[in-house]
């Protein structure tokens, strides 16, 4: 692994003439860079080739080019790219573009996606799709339904990517009578078995509030995955139904599904501080650190957040520095810990600690802060 590693670096080190010499050698040595995940060298390579040569790109190049562009959500680059194949000769043909509207879509430049689209001479079930993910994701779900029916009304069938993203579109709308019209769809198409499609729905419902229509969902589901089961089980958590949660937890750990992350522990120490069980929510904390999970945030703020609602503040603080990189909720979490908990001193000195890594608090650091400093002043004025 060190020896490949250092190949890497000595290649990524040549000099511009090797790596520039000619054109092939330039195309390479961005399609090497690529292919390594290098894609931030690889982009800084392909804006020194356009400034210093005069070269033609392959389209292999610029396909490379165009993932990097989507890995890295860099839409800098990603006009970049696009503008060079504007420039040259190369004509992009339908698959080319759908990976441009999928690069766009996921730098978040709707205008530049929808582009893409107008502009395009024949398109695909992919081109619907693309295009309908790219405003489901950047928050225009009106849009992303429309495109959505549009595309019914040509005649092409949804697949489970379309249902996907169409599906948590109007999830985010909180449509239900358009998501059960939705769900029809989904059973009627050849594709509405899939997992995509069917987790899709489980976390539209419980969005909706209605999680027996989840549960029926979750229930026909044959070969249910780790997204089915941590969506049921947050479905669960959210809505109030916490022996439900934790008996579906036990019922996945007895399927065998032991590739677990950090929501599907979130959900579950959610669960320990609703019912004040911090000893079980100090079980499901060894098992995820078995799990190699103490370092994740989402997981580690949910756990020091139960510590300090069920009064373990010490458990909280070592829950809390067991995290990797604690965000502002794990720091409001134990702030509010110690604030409310009775040792104001130590929510202060927290909130002094977090301001040093230039945090920004919100109405929650507040909150806690204004409740530690009138517990403080009371202290204070009764010991006089």
């Amino acid at each position: 692994m060190i020896k490949r590693l250092g190949s890497i670096r000595s290649y990524v080190n040549y000099s511009i003439q090797t790596c520039f010499k000619n054109e092939q050698s330039s195309n390479d040595h961005i399609i090497f860079l690529c292919k390594q995940k290098l894609f931030k060298q690889a982009l800084e390579a392909f804006e020194l080739l356009e400034r210093s040569t005069s070269y033609n790109l392959y389209p292999s190049t610029y396909a490379q080019l165009v993932s990097a562009c989507s890995s890295l959500r860099s839409l800098q680059y990603a006009r970049k790219v696009h503008s060079h194949i504007l420039a040259s000769n190369y004509q992009p043909d339908m698959i080319f573009q759908n990976h441009l509207l999928n690069m766009y879509g996921k730098c978040g430049s709707l205008k530049d996606a929808r582009k893409v689209f107008d502009e395009m001479l024949e398109r695909n079930l992919v081109s619907w799709t693309s295009i309908i993910a790219g405003y489901s994701q950047n928050g225009q779900e009106n849009e992303a339904l429309n495109l959505y029916f549009q595309m019914r009304q040509f005649g092409l069938t949804p697949d489970q990517f379309t249902f996907g993203s169409v599906i948590k579109a109007c999830s985010n709308m909180n449509q239900v009578e358009l998501g059960k019209q939705l769900h029809g769809h989904v059973i009627k198409s050849e594709h509405g078995s899939h997992l995509i499609a069917q987790n899709a729905l489980i976390a539209m419902y419980t969005k909706f509030s209605q999680v027996n229509e989840a549960l029926t969902v979750f229930s026909r589901i044959k070969s249910k995955d780790l997204i089915s089961w941590s969506s049921m089980i947050a479905g669960y958590s959210q809505l109030g139904y916490e022996l439900e949660a934790l008996s579906c937890f036990r019922e996945m750990l007895s399927q065998g599904i032991y590739k677990l992350n950090g929501f599907v522990f979130g959900s579950i120490f959610n669960v320990c501080r609703s019912l004040a069980q911090a000893e079980f929510g100090r079980q499901i904390h060894g098992l995820s650190i078995k799990f190699g999970l103490s370092f994740d945030a989402f997981s580690g703020c949910a756990v020091t957040d139960m510590y300090a609602r069920c009064g373990w503040l010490c458990s909280a603080r070592t829950a809390f520095y067991q995290i990797g990189n604690p965000d502002l909720a794990s720091w409001n979490a134990l702030i509010a810990g110690f604030a409310y908990g009775g040792d104001p001193d130590e929510a202060i000195s927290l909130f002094s600690q977090m301001r040093t890594l230039s945090l920004t608090p919100d109405d929650v650091t507040v909150r806690s802060l204004l409740c530690a400093f009138i517990f403080q002043m009371h202290i204070k004025y009764s010991m006089r």
